[in-house]
């Protein structure tokens, strides 16, 4: 149990076992600890897992890093994306991380901090409705370089 959990935070759980057969690196959802409502995020070790690996040959990280990095900006954005009212899904079901899965516009991203991480883009409405964004994997431009 979380100590103290804050209202609608959000909590990454972070594992060690492995995806085997599940179809999807990690998963978001939400409840309540203690009666504070919550969204979480689970993680799947992914330490030699070629299916959510993201082929970052240039920031230095191991591969399980490079993946967990990569995952766990797609639930973040997800997850701010979906609180509990039925969250933010396109016509065809996919959420805002979904629309620009495995989609990298530039081959890492520098965070404020300095470091460097390849990590997916994220879908946006407004550069979809303004043309700004780059394509998906089904042409759409709406998708904005991960951070």
């Amino acid at each position: 149990m979380i100590p103290n959990p804050v209202a609608n935070g959000y909590y990454p759980v972070y594992t060690d076992v492995k995806r085997g057969n599940a179809g999807y690196c990690a998963w978001h959802s939400y409840g309540s600890c203690g009666g504070t409502p919550v969204q979480f995020a689970f993680f799947f070790d992914l330490d030699g897992d070629p299916g959510c690996d993201p082929q970052d040959t240039q920031t230095g990280h191991p591969q399980g890093v490079a993946a967990l990095a990569n995952v766990s900006a797609h639930e973040l954005s997800e997850a701010r994306t979906d609180p509990r009212n039925g969250g933010w899904y396109d016509r065809s079901g996919n959420e805002n991380g979904d629309k620009c899965a495995w989609t990298f516009n530039v081959p890492y991203v520098t965070f404020t901090d300095g470091s460097i991480w390849k990590v997916q883009g994220e879908w946006s409405n407004n550069a979809y409705n303004s043309g700004t964004g780059y394509p998906n994997s089904s042409g759409q431009r709406g998708c904005l370089d991960g951070h």
